[in-house]
């Protein structure tokens, strides 16, 4: 008699068993994981299983249950099984040996673009507040009895006040990139959206305590840069009214620190897109109104509130790009929003020196530029018409600045100091060559640059040997811009202060008061170029000394 055997039962036994596994498994998945790969790998279950080695046939029978055996998978099912539950890990940078110059000049150029493209735009917000209220209309200068000039001079007095009360976000901002670049380095992803919950929460608080500072002071820092009257009123009220969106600033500019410091500075330009949008458009409706809806004209007002609501959506928006699932880029949730003052302090120590250096170089300026004052009103229109050019050929400093201090700090995360060196040279290079090829611009068509700011023959023409020394100014400030950055990767960024102090007080301030005497403008701008040959120097030998790898974040 032939007897039964109990392959074909065991067989299903082992088959859902094993898809109960599979299914146990995708389900423990993370979700973006679990969107790419579908629990029908199952599928490839339903293959015959075969009994193991030495197994003996049981007969068939119904006095006891069939025994259980463990579920035997084929090898491709277990690789399944593995490839849907393996974590997934956040890509750095590869060492110094595995990484070609090429690889490391193309992520250098992938960072330092956008990043650029985001300094224009950050640029680009004070412009075209500027230049709205330089086009305010008829009907609108009848409705609240002033005109273009005095709408331009408030709003022009309003947002220099505002970029310097912005400067105290840089001490989160730096302290931000730097630790969620170490962190990333690392692969400690648990670290880095901490890192940016913290600095989004520390961005929050400085911007709602400089709002709450700048209600009842408003008119003392208008006061205090030298106007009066309605424009002194009209930028205060500016002041005020954008003062209730610091906060939202602050958090949209630690939450696309940290992103910088993951290499991912893509987003933040979209950030900086949406900002801009949303200030054109409101600050254009609200100036002059729209008397067929209703809207009537605010003037300087509207303006503020189309600034404040830029800013606004674009806090929005970079926090709802953090809780969402990035390959680089920290992801953010609630906890990571709970204060921990620890890390808050981490933050902070690195940070807070690199805002001193900031408030230490622009003091700097403004005592310079009281020096240029007494050359009288063409050669100071020349000097701002010339300081123009030079801030739009900067650009590309911020932006090689900020992937220097990315990847810097990337690689000293992962512990390869090698790689971080690499970095700065593949770094200094671009920069130097794209900022002097502007300087050569100006040496070579001096006039027809001034020109594109000023129509002026009187200021042309004081302005002509001066221009031509960019050449010298910005290659040397490129060189200072990329060794600084370095320094604040990897956390050194209380050195930079001195850097600054250094050029701008022991440099550029003496040197200035004794050149402009003799030879008037061009005096100032060889000061200048003095200047940053120091922090150049200054800062490149305290790399080469190998002390900002000792930096703790």
């Amino acid at each position: 008699m032939r007897i039964p055997l109990v392959s074909r039962p065991l067989e299903r036994a082992t088959q859902h068993t094993a898809v109960s596994d599979t299914l146990d498994s995708h389900a423990a998945a993370p979700p973006r994981r679990r969107l790419f790969q579908h629990p029908l790998h199952a599928r490839s279950l339903r293959q015959s299983v075969p009994l193991r080695p030495g197994a003996r046939p049981l007969p068939l029978t119904t006095a006891a249950p069939a025994p259980t055996a463990a579920p035997v998978a084929p090898a491709s099912t277990a690789s399944d099984v593995a490839d849907i539950t393996a974590p997934t890990t956040s890509p750095s940078l590869p060492t110094s040996q595995t990484l070609t110059q090429r690889a490391l000049r193309r992520r250098v150029w992938a960072l330092a673009l956008p990043a650029i493209g985001e300094q224009v735009l950050a640029l680009g917000v004070g412009l075209s507040d500027t230049f709205l209220s330089g086009h305010l209309s008829p009907s609108a200068s009848a409705t609240l009895g002033y005109g273009r000039a005095t709408a331009l001079a408030a709003v022009g007095v309003a947002v220099t006040v505002v970029w310097i009360v912005l400067t105290a976000f840089f001490a989160v901002n730096i302290g931000v990139t730097a630790l969620v670049a170490r962190a990333t380095g690392a692969k400690d992803r648990a670290l880095a959206a901490r890192a940016a919950g913290q600095g989004i929460l520390l961005g929050f608080v400085a911007g709602a305590l400089m709002a709450v500072a700048a209600l009842p002071l408003a008119e003392l820092m208008t006061t205090a840069l030298g106007v009066s009257g309605q424009v002194a009123s009209l930028a205060a009220a500016f002041i005020r009214v954008y003062s209730l969106a610091l906060p939202a600033t602050g958090m949209a500019s630690a939450a696309t620190a940290s992103m910088r410091g993951a290499s991912d500075a893509r987003r933040p330009l979209v950030v900086m897109l949406v900002v801009n949008g949303c200030n054109i458009i409101g600050s254009w409706i609200l100036l002059n109104g729209v008397p067929s809806l209703g809207i009537a004209p605010l003037g300087v007002v509207g303006s503020a509130v189309g600034a404040a609501a830029g800013w606004t959506c674009g806090a929005i928006l970079a926090f709802f790009l953090l809780t969402r699932r990035h390959p680089r880029a920290p992801h953010v949730s609630l906890p990571d929003l709970r204060p921990d003052l620890r890390l808050m302090r981490r933050i902070l120590r690195v940070g807070l020196p690199s805002s001193a250096e900031l408030v230490v170089f622009q003091m700097g300026i403004v005592s310079f530029l009281r020096l240029v004052v007494p050359l009288g009103a063409a050669a100071y229109a020349a000097n701002t018409a010339i300081n123009s050019v030079e801030s739009m050929g900067t650009l590309p400093g911020f932006g090689f600045s900020i992937a220097t201090t990315a990847l810097v700090g990337q690689a000293l995360g992962a512990a390869d100091p090698k790689l971080a060196v690499r970095v700065v040279w593949a770094a200094l290079r671009p920069c130097v060559l794209v900022m002097g090829s502007i300087g050569l611009l100006g040496f070579l068509f001096p006039h027809l640059i001034l020109g594109l700011f000023v129509a002026d023959p009187q200021v042309l023409a004081a302005g002509d040997i001066a221009m031509r020394l960019a050449i010298f100014t910005l290659p040397l400030s490129a060189t200072a811009f990329i060794f600084i950055g370095a320094l604040r990767g990897a956390g050194d960024t209380k050195f930079p202060v001195l850097v600054r102090a250094s050029g701008t007080w022991g440099i550029r301030v003496p040197v200035a008061l004794l050149l402009i005497a003799t030879i008037g403008l061009p005096g100032a701008r060889v000061a200048m170029a003095m200047d940053f040959a120091t922090q150049a120097s200054v800062s490149y030998l305290r790399f080469r000394s190998g002390r900002w790898r000792r930096a703790k974040v």
